[in-house]
């Protein structure tokens, strides 16, 4: 059996009990700080920031029009259809392997400009952006942004020298891990971005504050999903009693991941509490052993696989970059019924894609994507099994037909 969850929270007990005292701290963080090149500016949420970067460029733009990518997570989707008419969002076209921009939208109209360029990294790894180096200089006054959440190595900031602002979660199963938070980095002398940071300061300012309840009861309701996700000992307890009693284990993990996301749908522009600053701050001391193990994890992982099935299964796989710097475990799968049923036979959780989502409008290409987007299938987490549950795991993946 693999006695694994289908997500992990990158923080140990001590590390928990660290960040339910942090809110009872009495010197007083701030949101901000700035060094030589960068400013970066903390938040409640990675979609707080991201919503209140949006509706900033929009106070400023009005009828504001982007270029992005096919696939987001749903609040960042969300949050674009909130702010951004369909017909001004152009959508950047991908490879086969999604893992590379290989063409940007023409705009027939030159009267027509694009204010934002917005790109979302996926699977652990980034996207290839070189196109937008030379969009960059032809088009100066373009935000080019991206959502770095599920990126590469989070030392390197921007994963390209193209982007003004880079965005990241410290949420409960993110990297880096505060179990909430989000931050914005901003380049700074650079002269689009100029005023971006007092702006953005003056719209958090206006949120209402997060209280130190608050903070400690979202901490305290988080803490059964992190007994689940990291403990195999609770893990199979649970898998016994599911065989059992013939609890069906999809319907299960589907479920527990809907009502229990770590995180806010809706709600989320809120001025962070101290205790969420200082989270943040410890989180950024301790992405490197994060990254060190979902990087060991996922080349064993890999190297088991056959590699016409890993090309299959995973075809965004960079040859030099065989690793995946997230905690989710997916793959691609034609029949996800059928594969759910399979691994559901054998008491293995597995659901179909719960994060990505593409945008609620037709465009060219539109149905690729959402056949792809439909294609994605979590298996369980790698971060906690040892080497023969994950033997095991890729023995299943071999097989499968």
């Amino acid at each position: 059996m693999i006695f694994a969850a289908l997500d992990y929270i990158p923080v140990t007990f001590k590390d928990f009990f660290f960040h339910l005292s942090y809110p009872f701290f009495i010197k007083k963080k701030s949101i901000i700080s700035r060094s030589d090149n960068l400013i970066r500016i903390n938040g409640y949420s990675c979609r707080s920031i991201f919503s209140t970067l949006l509706k900033l460029l929009k106070s400023q733009r009005k009828n504001i029009r982007i270029l992005t990518t096919p696939i987001h997570h749903t609040s960042f989707r969300d949050i674009i259809e909130e702010y951004i008419k369909p017909e001004n969002i152009y959508i950047l076209e991908l490879n086969d392997e999604y893992n590379k921009i290989i063409n940007i939208p023409k705009i027939d109209n030159k009267d027509i400009i694009v204010d934002a360029c917005i790109v979302t990294h996926v699977f652990g790894q980034d996207l290839n952006c070189e196109l937008l180096k030379q969009y960059k200089i032809e088009n100066p006054n373009c935000y080019i942004i991206e959502d770095r959440v599920q990126g590469a190595e989070f030392e390197k900031i921007f994963s390209n020298n193209c982007f003004d602002i880079s965005l990241y979660s410290t949420g409960m199963d993110k990297r880096p891990c505060g179990l909430g938070g989000g931050i914005m980095f901003i380049k700074k002398n650079n002269r689009i971005t100029k005023n971006t940071d007092i702006n953005i300061l003056s719209y958090i300012n206006s949120y209402r504050y997060e209280t130190t309840y608050g903070r400690v009861l979202f901490l305290i309701k988080k803490f059964p999903t992190f007994l689940l996700y990291n403990f195999k000992i609770i893990i199979k307890l649970l898998l016994y009693i599911f065989k059992f009693f013939k609890i069906n284990i999809h319907s299960f993990s589907y479920k527990y991941r809907k009502y229990n996301p770590g995180f806010s749908h809706e709600n989320y522009n809120i001025f962070p509490n101290n205790g969420t600053l200082y989270s943040i701050d410890k989180s950024l001391n301790d992405y490197k052993n994060i990254e060190i193990l979902y990087k060991k994890k996922s080349q064993i992982f890999y190297s088991k696989l056959q590699p016409v099935i890993k090309k299959k299964l995973i075809p965004w796989l960079i040859d030099d970059k065989n690793y995946s710097l997230t905690p989710y475990n997916t793959i691609i799968i034609k029949n996800t019924v059928k594969f759910i049923d399979y691994f559901n036979s054998k008491n293995i959780a597995v659901i179909e894609n719960p994060t990505y989502k593409i945008f609620n409008f037709s465009y060219v290409n539109s149905e690729k994507y959402k056949k792809f987007n439909n294609s994605i299938v979590y298996i369980p987490s790698l971060s906690i099994m040892d080497d023969r549950e994950i033997e095991y795991l890729a023995e299943l993946l071999n097989a499968y037909t």
